[in-house]
């Protein structure tokens, strides 16, 4: 994902919103608050033991293509297309299981490019599979996070899915940032408008690797951006304070990604690392449309 160069360490208020029972719900998640499964437009729960190739990919990309780090890595292999300096891992659909369960995990690199990404890793993408809606939408993942005292960088974020303008990242979660006495409970979103990057890292006042939460994102094109954590806000960004909300399809992207030395908001990777892995036990999508 694109760098984050500034953090703000203003934490919000959390508030009511989304669906905190989906937690501990056995099965399929519960539609968040305000939505009903009639909105429901995407749903995989990871069963059986291989990745639906019709909702993802096992690489890095967006836009239409696979990112190969602009022609260094060869397929089956995936990077960044941004400077390296500051991700320490290339991606492989080797590190991207599933059993009843998605798990992607990031181990030492042993292959001959590991002189430049010392870490290997895994991402999922819906690249050319599925695309969220301009009328907006609200995206809920059931997940449990990896220890990021250590380098790692899970993240669930949106980029859109043709290149030129607009092109507003949306990062709902990123992990493992320098803010707050335990990094295993700090949350950092920001959104990149035409006014710069609205961004927060704050504390959700829960260790996201203990247990499954949910992880819930509202994009309301116009009016705001919203993030809740087990049914609660927060972070947002509106339209009311200033911030353009630009109405454009998304792509869904979940990975593990591994911070570098180089990096100085965020903890980093080191040679006695150990491998780590992030679970994702559900993805749902609805709609701000009402099917009838």
């Amino acid at each position: 994902m694109t760098i984050v160069i500034f953090l703000s360490c203003v934490i919000p208020a959390l508030t009511s919103g989304g669906n905190a029972a989906a937690v501990a719900a056995t099965g399929r998640l519960a539609a968040p608050a305000g939505y009903t499964q009639k909105q429901l437009i995407f749903d995989d729960r990871f069963t059986g033991t291989s990745l639906n190739s019709s909702n993802w990919n096992a690489y890095l990309g967006a836009s239409g293509t696979r990112w190969d780090d602009h022609g260094y890595l060869p397929y089956p292999y995936s990077g960044p297309n941004t400077p390296i300096t500051n991700e320490a891992a290339m991606f492989a659909p080797s590190q991207v299981s599933v059993n009843n369960g998605l798990t992607l995990s990031a181990t030492h690199n042993t292959t001959r490019y590991g002189g430049t990404y010392p870490w290997l890793s895994g991402v999922v993408t819906t690249e050319g599979k599925f695309t969220l809606p301009t009328n907006g939408w609200y995206v809920q993942v059931k997940a449990k996070m990896p220890n990021q005292a250590l380098g790692m960088w899970p993240a669930i974020w949106f980029l859109p899915p043709t290149g030129g303008t607009p092109y507003n990242e949306l990062d709902g979660y990123e992990g493992g940032f320098l803010d707050g006495s335990n990094v295993n409970d700090v949350m950092h979103s920001d959104y990149f408008s035409f006014e710069g990057q609205q961004q927060n890292a704050y504390s959700v006042n829960a260790d996201v690797t203990a247990r499954y939460h949910v992880y819930g994102f509202r994009f309301v094109p116009g009016r705001s951006i919203t993030a809740y954590f087990d049914g609660r806000q927060v972070w947002q960004v509106s339209a009311s304070s200033g911030t353009t909300i630009t109405a454009e399809p998304y792509e869904i992207l979940i990975e593990l990604q591994v911070a570098t030395a180089q990096i100085s908001h965020h903890t980093v990777a080191t040679n006695t690392t150990p491998s780590a892995t992030m679970k994702v036990a559900e993805v749902q999508a609805y709609t701000n449309r009402t099917n009838r």
